[in-house]
């Protein structure tokens, strides 16, 4: 991914909230028969340690032929896609200036490998839930046990070991501060909740 120097994050807190509050990511992986493709939510749990990266967890559809290409070597690219929105050059306090895309994406890479073992799929599938409904919701909601067990053996656990991870905040830190300021105003004054988001990452990171 090309960073220029002003846009590259290396902030873990930043990073990790970034992956946390935007769960569905983009899973990509080489195959003998091209590139394969899910959407899918994911899970990143960081390591303890200083020499990792930690884990990348989720699960795919059996009948997703993606998850034959998961053999534990190859590498796969995981893409966490942040809130993003168009930036206006009529925001600015200074010109010339050019409409320009605001946004946040975070990159993770590493060998990824299929798991077809019932507990771990129940365990995990127990723990994507409880995070999303947490958030969404504030509490957790257990699901039926039958109908967990029943639809476990529909689908297939995806970890992947993160080897690298990039960052990349668009956030107008190329521009003056009086520009990143005028940007991030008007982008909370959309009421949009994507442009709200935005100006909240250009406020924390972008010096506005």
């Amino acid at each position: 991914m090309y960073i220029p120097p002003y846009f590259k994050i290396e902030d873990p807190e930043a990073i990790e909230r970034v992956v946390r509050e935007n769960g569905l990511a983009t899973l990509i992986t080489a195959s003998s028969e091209g590139l394969k493709v899910s959407h899918l939510p994911l899970l990143y749990a960081p390591s303890d340690s200083a020499a990792g990266n930690g884990f990348i967890t989720g699960h795919m559809s059996r009948g997703n032929d993606h998850w034959t290409a998961l053999d534990g070597e190859s590498e796969s690219l995981a893409i966490f896609h942040g809130p993003d929105a168009y930036v206006s050059p009529e925001w600015y306090e200074e010109g010339p200036a050019a409409p320009t895309w605001n946004f946040a994406v975070v990159h993770m890479r590493g060998p990824a490998r299929a798991i077809d073992e019932s507990d771990w799929l129940s365990e995990h599938v127990d723990k994507l839930t409880e995070h999303h409904e947490m958030k969404t919701l504030g509490h957790s909601t257990p699901t039926d046990r039958d109908y967990k067990v029943g639809r476990l053996g529909g689908i297939v656990g995806v970890q992947m070991k993160v080897a690298s991870v990039e960052a990349k905040f668009k956030l107008n830190q190329n521009r003056s501060a009086a520009d990143r300021l005028a940007v991030a105003d008007h982008l909370d004054a959309i009421g949009d909740q994507a442009a709200e988001d935005v100006a909240g990452l250009m406020r924390r990171h972008g010096g506005a």
